[in-house]
């Protein structure tokens, strides 16, 4: 971090011109950039201008490109962007590097001011056309071995702390009282990058000692810990609520595409000779079988247990007070169905889908080496899709194209998988497994030995989505005399060093001829993939995404593995067709008057699988259709049975009752931290902190806000200087619960089995303990426990807020015993300190982790992270060690770990 300070009076001198213009640059004096003419009156004009040299000087901005972006900001802070999206609304990379110039008109106060500007990269602040500060361009090279910075000394007592990688430089200038342009100029992105705006701003102090102001035509924010804090967080919702308009807008002639493509499904769907029952709801089918088999169902389960088992399956999380409260506040008769429809509108829908898709779709970004076998980071592809609600046919047809972003949330991301012999063959793969059914794992190396797919398959798929022949490299085969036997033998029909033409494999699944309008490159396999994906006479994409969201509702699926049909019972073999070559394989599938490897035998209720395609399809391939009709039927809403977790075959698989399902690690960590109110408080996801190094060499994902967010945070032989002491016991505990640090295959279920750590981890973990049953200043049950409130309704309003259900009377009694000693004059005048914050801490990054400071730097934070939260001082100690023993109690409970 570096500081540059000087005193101007809307001059220039030698030193500034010097840091203006870069190493080698000639002196002279830079000509002041061009004001917008039309500059508002109470905001800041914000210009991008894209495609420039990639340089680390300033030299080239005589002519610059066109304008490519122009938006406004309310003052000169800088803290998120709007995103760039293309025709089909998916994420694109700007033109790096790419020049940020902001202007507007300020009236400051009259009378000497103190100018300060801060930015990560090179900078350059006017004044009606007068360079007067500058920051240099930071040196991009680092070998790990530098000294670790110190704190740098504050030009105000409560200014915000310099962060890393931030560079900072000051003036002094006399103001006149009148209205002047000023212009901030900041070059984002050079040298590959990150194309990060860091903290860029200018704000300006009256006189020594004061706080600083962020500049601005109209609104007041202060450049402190919390203003800035508060503002970013606000700017960054505002885009991302922004960003959203945009990829509508953005998508305008996308959208009447697939409108079009919908219209043409209804149309196709009505030619398909599909069973044609009677039955027109969920419940009517399950009922059927139930009265089949002499079997009553479980009855309806009470609206707490309603209430927080709907709220856990569609947000990902336990009911917040509020939504407790609007609930039972409503007495229509209906209520149950407006509480679906108020969840479904909750952005927590998408939170809640990222984690599934993630192991689905094999996501697996790094932060370190983001290239090494891993994926881009398309979990923001996955958030905005969900967001949006995103019809599931355009959905896997943008996955499949792999267009956009590939390091900043584009399904571009997908498509990444170096030190892979064939990526594509992989991609194929999780394709294959994702949406259609089909574990195609074995046929990479041979002929699948327990499903009807050969090796040939799989790679005529992978020359899809690679546009071209796919050659057989040795590395995916095995000898051809192997003699392998694994129950069965082995076979390989593909030699090693053939290639396989880009064909589609399956002509049962769907014929490859297309209506008109349908294909935009009729010679672009890879779109030609999509389309025969999303086809609607293709009935297995439509029945594997409804029986995907009905296992993850009721606990088991109508066919069963969701995601390998052609090992359950009664299904035909996909492959009874031809190969790529032309060859005849496997068992002739069964003349039904459909398509003949679409039947639902070895579905648990085939008609009703049916039922659920038909409604995904007829509107529009809407994903919350789907969820809000499993939602609302007596099915789904019965209390758990025991015999509803039981593994049954399809033929008694009867759903009289859901399944008992545990909370996914997702889930348990959202809602540990959602029970108290704590943000998660964890470091940036990111090693390169001070933003030096390529993006190829390290990714930032950002500070997680809900658990999906989070990833791997190993590194290069466990450096302890790159360790993140208060993410990793949050990763600890989702790691405990099954989810996992690292995706390098697909994955639907996971391992749900008990083991020793997970009571360990939340009886005893730093999450649970040092963290949730913690009263901290920041909990919500320290301010819980403050309110002037009955001991009773302090008990009522612990358990609602934790297992969302009042306690019992025994419960109550027992609680209130536990707590009523001291109860009376438990509360403390407070001291006035925020316990929780902690001061600035000396920046440990990539650039000098090698350190032996940096270490110790890192192991004093570990300490402190595993000290917890410091306990509030407005409760007596006795008294809240009490509480938090009760609130312990409660998180520990197999009530909070299972769904109800």
């Amino acid at each position: 971090m570096t500081r540059t300070v000087s005193i101007l009076r809307l001059t220039s001198s030698a030193l500034l011109l010097a840091l203006a213009l870069g190493p080698g640059s000639p002196s002279r004096a830079p000509a002041g950039p061009p004001a917008p003419a039309d500059l508002p009156v109470d905001a800041v004009r914000v210009e991008i201008i894209e495609g420039l040299p990639d340089q680390t000087s300033w030299d080239f901005t005589d002519s610059l490109p066109t304008v490519t972006e122009s938006y406004t900001e309310p003052v000169f802070g800088f803290a998120a962007m709007p995103t760039r999206y293309s025709p089909r609304a998916v994420k694109l990379d700007r033109g790096l590097p790419f020049l940020l110039r902001a202007s507007g008109r300020v009236t400051p106060p009259r009378g000497e001011l103190r100018l300060l500007l801060r930015a990560r990269t090179g900078s350059r602040l006017w004044i009606d056309g007068k360079l007067v500060l500058s920051t240099r361009f930071p040196n991009l090279n680092a070998d790990g071995h530098e000294e670790v910075p110190e704190v740098p000394a504050a030009v105000a007592p409560d200014i915000r702390y310099l962060q890393p990688g931030q560079l900072e430089s000051l003036t002094n200038w006399v103001a006149d009282g009148r209205p002047h342009t000023f212009v901030i100029e900041a070059l984002v992105g050079t040298k590959g990058r990150r194309p990060e705006l860091g903290e860029l701003s200018v704000s300006f102090s009256p006189r020594d000692g004061e706080s600083f102001l962020l500049l601005s035509p109209k609104r007041k924010v202060w450049l402190t810990e919390e203003g800035w804090t508060a503002y970013a967080s606000e700017r960054i919702a505002f885009w991302k609520a922004e960003d959203k308009q945009r990829r509508q807008v953005a998508s305008a002639d996308e959208s009447k595409y697939w409108t079009r493509r919908h219209d043409l499904a209804r149309a196709q769907l009505s030619t398909l000779n599909t069973n044609s029952s009677q039955l027109t709801s969920i419940d009517s089918f399950i009922e059927a079988k139930l009265r089949s088999a002499s079997v009553q169902p479980a009855p309806l389960t009470d609206d707490y247990a309603f209430l927080r088992r709907v709220t856990l399956d569609v947000l990902g999380v336990i009911p917040s007070p509020e939504q407790l409260d609007a609930f039972a506040r409503d007495k229509s008769k209906d209520r149950r169905a407006r509480a679906i429809d108020r969840l479904l509108a909750e952005p927590g829908w998408a939170d809640h889908w990222v984690s599934y898709w993630q192991d689905v779709l094999a996501e697996n970004p790094g932060i370190l080496k983001p290239m090494l076998n891993n994926t881009g980071p398309f979990r923001w592809w996955l958030h905005d899709s969900f967001a949006d609600n995103k019809p599931m046919d355009r959905f896997a047809t943008e996955l499949i194209l792999m267009e956009g972003s590939l390091y900043y949330g584009g399904p571009a991301g997908f498509g990444m998988a170096t030190d892979n012999d064939v990526p594509m063959a992989q991609k194929a793969q999780i394709v294959a497994q994702a949406f259609l059914g089909m574990q195609m794992q074995c046929a990479r190396c041979h002929d699948a030995p327990y499903h009807d797919f050969k090796q040939e398959q799989l790679f005529s798929l992978a020359a899809m989505l690679r546009r071209e022949p796919q050659l057989v490299p040795s590395s995916s085969s095995i000898p051809t005399n192997a003699n392998i036997v694994l129950g069965k033998k082995v076979k390989v029909t593909l030699k090693p060093g053939s290639k396989v033409e880009p064909r589609w494999p399956f002509p049962q699944l769907a014929p490859e001829d297309f209506p008109a309008g349908v294909l935009r490159n009729e010679n672009d396999p890879r779109e030609k993939l999509a389309a025969l994906v999303t086809n609607p006479r293709n009935e297995r994409f439509a029945r594997v995404l409804v029986n995907r969201v009905w296992k993850r509702y009721l606990g088991w699926g109508l066919v069963e593995p969701v995601d390998d049909w052609n090992s359950g019972t009664g299904f035909q073999p996909v492959s009874g067709a031809s190969s790529p070559s032309g060859q005849q394989h496997g068992q002739d599938a069964r003349e039904t008057g459909r398509m003949p490897v679409l039947t639902s035998d070895g579905a648990s209720h085939p008609e009703l699988l049916d039922f659920l395609a038909r409604e995904l399809v007829t509107h529009d391939y809407d994903l919350k259709h789907v969820a809000r009709l499993i939602l609302n039927s007596q099915t789904y809403q019965r209390a758990i049975r025991p015999d509803g977790s039981l593994d049954q075959p399809a033929t008694t698989r009867l759903f009289a009752s859901p399944a008992r399902r545990r909370l996914s690690a997702e889930q348990l960590v959202d809602s540990l931290f959602a029970a108290v109110g704590k943000p998660f408080r964890s470091e940036e996801l990111n090693m390169d902190v001070d933003g030096r190094r390529p993006v190829k060499d390290f990714n930032n994902l950002g500070t997680p806000a809900r658990a999906w967010e989070f990833t791997s945070l190993s590194n290069e032989r466990d450096r302890p200087a790159l360790s993140m002491p208060r993410a990793q016991p949050i990763v600890d505990a989702l790691c405990a619960f099954g989810w996992r640090e690292s995706r390098q295959g697909p994955q639907t279920v996971r391992d749900h089995d008990p083991n020793v750590l997970q009571p360990a981890a939340l009886a005893n973990g730093l999450v649970a303990n040092g963290r949730i049953a913690r009263l901290s200043d920041d909990s919500a049950i320290t301010a819980l426990a403050i309110e002037d409130r009955p001991l009773p309704e302090m008990v009522r309003a612990l358990f609602l807020r934790v297992l969302s259900r009042p306690p019992t009377a025994e419960e109550l009694k027992t609680f209130a015993a536990q707590l009523t000693d001291g109860y009376a004059d438990r509360r403390l005048k407070p001291s006035g300190s925020a316990s929780h914050k902690a001061g600035p801490a000396r920046p440990v990054s990539w650039s000098n982790h090698l350190n032996p400071e940096a270490t110790r730097i890192k192991q004093e934070q570990e300490r402190a992270a595993r000290a917890g939260d410091p306990p509030t001082d407005r409760l007596r100690a006795d008294w809240r060690e009490r509480m938090e023993d009760a609130l312990w109690a409660l998180v520990n409970s197999p009530e909070f770990v299972f769904g109800p």
